[in-house]
């Protein structure tokens, strides 16, 4: 084993293990794999970061300690591939929905602020552990700010689409705003499902709408 920022992390035969896997990935693989996420997501949500285990992570998905090494380096790293899994979830939540095309403006855009909440809601155990880890691991961090950054292009982008066609304030910075408005509702989402808060599920959900409405000045065309 060689010392790590992280910990102790397996050299050796359980690197040798996982480098074959990486190479040769099978269906069998990618189960065992999908798997030991699921497990370690069961323990880290239990226990905590802090108090979680490599051996807990295998007892919880039914492996021998030493099959965890097959396919993550260490607690860190399998926390760090949980991350990506729930970005990626949260990028697919806030993308377009073909669903919303046609709808107007401000429907579309409740539609996808509702979807964002409820996948936060459905995640805040996880993502509290994410806010935690972010401030220790620079690598969590990395993960988390490249997904706010994607999403707060995707606003811009979205924005500057609104005000090309007339139903935005053109004189707005859509970057900045952008920015501001993924602040407010991921802070929001934070405090309300995992910070503490406590507000009505349809209140809120207007409420921020109608926040991001007036921030842009969005009107619906005549």
């Amino acid at each position: 084993m060689k010392r790590t920022r992280g910990g102790w992390t397996p050299a050796g035969t359980g690197a040798a293990r996982r480098a074959g896997h990486e190479e040769r990935v099978t269906p069998k693989g990618q189960r065992a794999r999908a798997e030991l996420l699921e497990a370690a997501r069961r323990v880290f949500e239990r226990d905590g970061y802090l108090d979680t285990r490599v051996a807990d992570i295998a007892a919880e998905a039914g492996v021998a300690h030493g099959s965890f090494y097959t396919y993550f380096a260490s607690k860190q790293d399998v926390f760090r591939s949980l991350a990506q899994e729930v970005s990626r979830e949260l990028d697919a939540a806030v993308a377009p929905d073909p669903a919303d095309r046609g709808l107007p403006t401000v429907v579309a855009l409740d539609r996808s602020n509702r979807r964002y909440l409820e996948l936060y809601r459905a995640n805040s155990a996880f993502w509290a552990l994410l806010e935690q880890l972010s401030t220790m691991d620079p690598d969590v961090h990395r993960i988390r700010l490249a997904g706010r950054q994607r999403h707060v292009e995707r606003v811009a982008r979205t924005i500057r689409r609104w005000q090309e066609s007339g139903v935005a304030d053109p004189e707005i910075d859509a970057h900045t705003t952008a920015g501001a408005l993924v602040s407010m509702l991921s802070n929001f989402a934070y405090w309300w499902f995992a910070g503490g808060d406590g507000y009505d599920d349809e209140t809120a959900a207007r409420t921020l709408t109608g926040i991001w409405a007036r921030a842009v000045g969005l009107k619906e065309p005549k």
